[in-house]
């Protein structure tokens, strides 16, 4: 790596701060909430003729529809956009992933839909920092790569998916049948708001419980009935009592539905309920205990309890393998000036399941923000040139061999 090319380039980056923050403007000004298909559709068109990274090749991958258990007890099929994927080199033996997704958790009918300047360090506006932020990041810094030619020796793929804010369920195939050709992955997911990277995630799943019991008249049928609300609630409650029986397990009940005019026994109720677990020995005790929990309901007469769901996003542990990237993503730092801390969290991203998948991965390279997932979501402007720049370090070091520690034969022996 030329030290005069590598200047050069960080002064590029800086020099592109403000174009940087008009292009994520545009790009999280445009909606592309997880269930709006038509918002995805629109923002993939953006996304391919913005990114801009030749000589990379572009494989727009249409994704299967996901189904979802509807309020009222039955499937419903939606809809997805593409993942977008570029390939740089492909046959280069050192191989980086390098992931990040297009949708956000702002739907149409959200009050929150567009940009606005805080300070002059700090930008508000859906997605900017989870994760369009992420996007603008890598997009400049790749760029940056390609124009002063600092990683000529290594191969890179670019995936970004619509669908991690709902569980990825139609991007997951994509991603496992990738975590097996690359060295290792890197997320532009948001650092944490005090610039904290995060080295272990537990692990996530989301379920709906769905009662079906028998209808009756509440006055003059009432024992003829079977109340699905009744028993539902019942079910949730203790459900709610397995909290902490378990080190760092939560449930959360989300959401309840059921039920009509109250002189109606009600035949049907659907709950929903999110888990979050350390480990997998978690993952296997929290199985049986909802296994054991819906055949003892299935054995009372005139219910039918049916239970969907999985842990669809694994712990992710802090691995030998993991920890050599965090090695190298410090190594990196320190050549900037900047100083990497790093924070056990219980969000799940994209990056449990290419973990999952046996590809490590570290999945915090983006920008600092906070407010996610609200109306007050913001990102640090300066942040988004510091994190171009950690990650043209990164990739030019690797493709250098000055990080060889991270390549795939090396992190499998360690």
């Amino acid at each position: 790596m030329n030290a005069q090319d590598r200047t050069d380039a960080f002064a590029w980056l800086e020099t592109n701060q403000e174009n940087m923050v008009a292009d994520l403007i545009e790009l999280a000004n445009q909606n592309s909430g997880s269930d709006n298909l038509n918002g995805l559709l629109a923002v993939a068109d953006w996304l391919e003729d913005w990114f801009g990274i030749h000589p990379a090749v572009l494989h727009r991958i249409p994704l299967p529809p996901r189904r979802m258990v509807a309020d009222h007890g039955g499937t419903t099929i939606v809809e997805t956009g593409p993942a977008l994927r570029w390939d740089f080199q492909p046959n280069n033996p050192r191989r980086v992933l390098i992931a990040i997704h297009y949708d956000t958790v702002y739907g149409l009918d959200h009050p929150f839909q567009t940009c606005h300047r805080l300070t002059n360090d700090r930008l508000g506006g859906p997605g900017v920092a989870d994760a369009k932020g992420g996007i603008v990041v890598l997009r400049y810094a790749l760029q940056a790569l390609l124009r002063f030619s600092l990683a000529n020796d290594c191969g890179w793929t670019v995936l970004l998916n619509p669908d991690e804010e709902v569980g990825s369920n139609s991007s997951n195939q994509v991603m496992q049948d990738m975590a097996a050709d690359f060295d290792f992955g890197l997320l532009l997911e948001p650092c944490l708001p005090n610039g904290e990277f995060v080295s272990h995630r537990k692990g996530s799943g989301n379920f709906t419980m769905v009662i079906h019991g028998r209808s009756a008249h509440a006055g003059r049928d009432f024992h003829q009935g079977r109340n699905a609300v009744a028993k539902l609630c019942s079910l949730l409650s203790e459900i709610d009592q397995w909290n902490g029986l378990r080190s760092g397990l939560t449930i959360n009940v989300g959401r309840v539905v059921g039920g009509g005019p109250v002189n109606v026994v009600p035949d049907l109720a659907v709950g929903r309920f999110n888990v979050r677990l350390e480990d997998k020995e978690s993952e296997i005790w929290l199985e049986q205990k909802l296994q054991s929990l819906m055949a003892t309901a299935n054995q009372a007469e005139g219910f039918r309890c049916e239970l969907h769901g999985n842990i669809s996003s694994p712990a992710k542990p802090i691995t030998d393998q993991s920890k050599q990237i965090m090695i190298g993503i410090e190594e990196s730092a320190r050549e900037l000036g900047q100083v990497v801390s790093w924070r056990s969290t219980g969000g799940v991203c994209d990056g449990n399941k290419l973990a999952a998948a046996g590809l490590p991965n570290i999945d915090t390279l983006g920008p600092l923000g906070d407010g996610l997932h609200s109306a007050q979501e913001w990102v640090q402007v300066s942040s988004l040139v510091a994190k171009s720049k950690l990650l043209v370090e990164i990739l030019s070091r690797f493709s250098s061999g000055r990080l060889e520690s991270l390549e795939r034969s090396k992190l499998t022996n360690t």
